[in-house]
């Protein structure tokens, strides 16, 4: 196998030295290892000769020695990125991450075979008010079983977030991440978003061509390349929120002849623009996207980068003078032949037969 995608043993070996892990057993061939730098699940294998649906850095042991972030998997952030992660908010330059929100300090507080905890303090600076927010995030992270019961391969976990920052009337939301792979310009994926009929997709950050959008009846699609830099986002009012699944991704597995799906599901979800405060860098004051998918661009080819599917959580309460941000959402992952797959997807999105890149 490439250093591009991870088996569990290469994963584990990469880990070894570099960071605490912990492994939820499904059973014996689905597991999840979630890593205590992070704090987050960073491969997913839905059977014991799979990949890992998730992204994973390549150089992964570098990556954690040296205290980046960017090292795959499914993380927890907070938005408005504009106000947390750009140096010059006003003009959108100098972006970065805040070091103690991701990596941050988590800690693997209690584990057993189906379920753990991690927390870590927590920090971000405020850059356009110059107001500094500490507190602090639980991620609580359990095996749930496959609502549909497919008989397909399959792995599934629930997140049960909550982040505390010590100010009231935040207007933030908390945001969910998650690193999926892709094939390149070869063996594209297809990020598929269930929606109200003739949705409207937005762009993000520069205008989305259209050979990389599939404009359904009910749905939105986006192509998974990594081989260039496009963000899709839906807004609010095209959300079917009949739908507990809100964003799914299927991809022809590299070097196999199996489809992989994965899908998140919450309904810790903003309904409204009013809900949700990330604004778009292509037009800030206008429409906001609640439902988001990113496509990376890989300059080192042949490693590849990523591709995102990302949903924003629940407004920010105030609680005891505190802003504190608490959501659930689910991350399912399947394995089967490309029918097998398209007929999952079809049962939590409600997609018949999408166009596929």
């Amino acid at each position: 196998m490439t250093m591009n995608y991870f088996t569990i043993d290469h994963l584990l070996s990469s880990l070894k030295d570099a960071s605490d892990y912990t492994i939820l057993e499904q059973d014996q061939n689905s597991k999840v290892v979630i890593s205590e730098y992070g704090g987050r699940p960073i491969g997913i294998f839905p059977n014991s000769d799979s990949i890992s649906l998730l992204w994973i850095n390549p150089n992964l042991p570098k990556t954690i020695k040296n205290r980046k972030r960017d090292i795959g998997g499914d993380r927890y952030w907070i938005s408005p990125e504009r106000l947390f992660f750009y140096k010059n908010p006003e003009t959108w330059e100098g972006w970065f991450c805040p070091e103690k929100l991701d990596p941050a300090t988590y800690k693997i507080l209690d584990h057993t075979t189906t379920k753990c905890e991690l927390e870590t303090i927590t920090e971000v600076k405020n850059q356009m008010s110059d107001e500094t927010y500490k507190g602090k995030i639980t991620r609580a992270i359990e095996l749930i079983e496959d609502p549909l019961d497919s008989g397909l391969d399959y792995c599934g976990i629930q997140h049960h977030d909550i982040c505390q920052l010590d100010q009231p009337n935040l207007k933030v939301n908390g945001w969910s991440l998650t690193n999926v792979i892709s094939g390149g310009s070869s063996n594209p994926g297809t990020v598929l978003i269930p929606t109200k009929s003739n949705p409207k997709p937005l762009s993000y950050f520069r205008t989305i061509p259209e050979s990389r959008l599939i404009k359904g009846k009910n749905y939105i699609g986006f192509k998974i390349d990594v081989d260039g830099v496009y963000k899709l986002a839906v807004r609010p009012e095209d959300i079917d929120f009949s739908r507990k699944a809100k964003i799914g991704y299927v991809l022809k597995i590299p070097n196999s002849e199996d489809y992989s799906f994965i899908v998140k599901l919450s309904d810790d979800i903003p309904q409204s623009q009013e809900e949700c405060f990330d604004v778009a860098r292509d037009h800030p004051n206008s429409e906001i996207g609640v439902i988001q998918s990113y496509n990376s661009e890989s300059p080192n080819k042949p490693q590849l980068r990523y591709g995102e599917i990302e949903f924003q959580l629940n407004l920010f309460e105030t609680k005891a003078e505190k802003s504190v941000g608490e959501a659930q959402h689910q991350l399912l992952a399947y394995i089967g032949s490309k029918d097998e797959i398209l007929k999952v997807a079809a049962d939590h999105l409600g997609i018949i037969n999408p166009k596929l890149y």
